[in-house]
């Protein structure tokens, strides 16, 4: 679908606030939500465009935000949870019964919530009920990630881990996957068999039947991949150094990724599709834009330091 891509680097507008990293972000209608390294919240009701920093009710980062059923919710390190029902202008705790640093989590099936973190952490919310459950993992390593396409859940981490759940995050198996390298981003889309996950070192995985087999899949860069997402036509993946790489669905299948050149070399740790635009962002205060990969706008962001930007949220993951 697309032939060339052109990158668009956003100038941020200067923060009265500081820095702080923004770590991830949602959406629901035009209200965006994004969550930051100090534990505050920033918040637009203006379509993701301009941002005004929203106290939490506490510190620590929070490291990942999800919405579902009219609530976002957010998590973070030390297990920290918190949840807004008013569009992210005022939040609440909720109990992990955990202490983990929890690094994502993602709406599931319309119902469930689940989150990542340390330890080989998995934990799983229910509707808008605040209570949430630690569910069986194997193994004791970092999740880093996880993507739903509606059915199936596949978390990623640290020594190349991918797990994978049928059962709403309640049970996880261990997918076989060669090598060691730390995986850092996963992806899917609605009802897709295709998964792809990215990594440490340029690493790029790949399952064409819903998460079971993993393979390797010949990547063109040495450069840290800190994350990846999908539409209905193409892979985006970012990394260390402005490195962006792209496949379209066919081509991921058959294991064809391209570097585009998208003229920056700060490191990229979040990349993040909303249903009509992809987003890039990361170190520098560097953010792009675009609706369909050919024509990029600037996107400025106010009371926002979008300074060394980690991860952007993505429906599907």
């Amino acid at each position: 679908m697309r032939r060339h891509v052109a990158w668009l680097i956003a100038t941020a507008i200067a923060s009265p606030v500081g820095a702080a990293d923004l770590l991830d972000i949602t959406h629901f209608n035009t209200t965006y939500v994004a969550t930051r390294s100090d534990g505050a919240a920033h918040r637009s009701g203006t379509g993701g465009v301009i941002y005004t920093v929203q106290p939490t009710g506490g510190g620590g980062a929070l490291n990942g935000i999800a919405y579902l059923s009219g609530f976002f919710v957010a998590v973070g390190d030390g297990g920290r949870v918190v949840r807004s029902s008013n569009g992210g202008l005022d939040w609440s705790n909720e109990n992990a019964q955990t202490t983990a640093n929890l690094h994502r989590v993602i709406a599931h099936d319309a119902l469930y919530l689940v989150a990542v973190g340390d330890g080989g952490t998995t934990l799983r919310r229910i509707g808008t009920a605040a209570v949430w459950d630690t569910t069986a993992s194997p193994g004791n390593v970092a999740l880093r990630d996880v993507a739903s396409n509606g059915n199936i859940l596949v978390a990623v981490g640290d020594d190349g881990t991918v797990l994978r759940s049928t059962d709403q995050g309640l049970s996880w198996n261990r997918q076989t996957l060669p090598g060691a390298p730390d995986l850092r981003g996963v992806t899917t889309r609605a009802n897709a068999s295709i998964f792809a996950a990215v990594g440490l070192g340029g690493r790029i995985v790949r399952s064409t039947n819903l998460g079971i087999d993993w393979e390797d899949v010949t990547s063109p860069t040495s450069q840290n991949l800190l994350d990846v997402v999908q539409d209905s036509n193409n892979f985006v993946a970012v990394g260390a150094a402005g490195t962006i790489l792209r496949s379209s669905t066919n081509n991921a299948a058959s294991g064809t990724w391209a570097v585009v050149d998208a003229g920056v070399v700060s490191t990229l740790r979040a990349v993040w599709y909303d249903g009509t635009r992809f987003y890039a962002a990361g170190d520098g205060e560097v953010v792009m834009r675009s609706f369909d990969g050919t024509a990029w706008i600037q996107t400025a962001v106010e009371a926002s330091a979008w300074t060394d930007v980690k991860s952007l949220f993505r429906p599907s993951r």
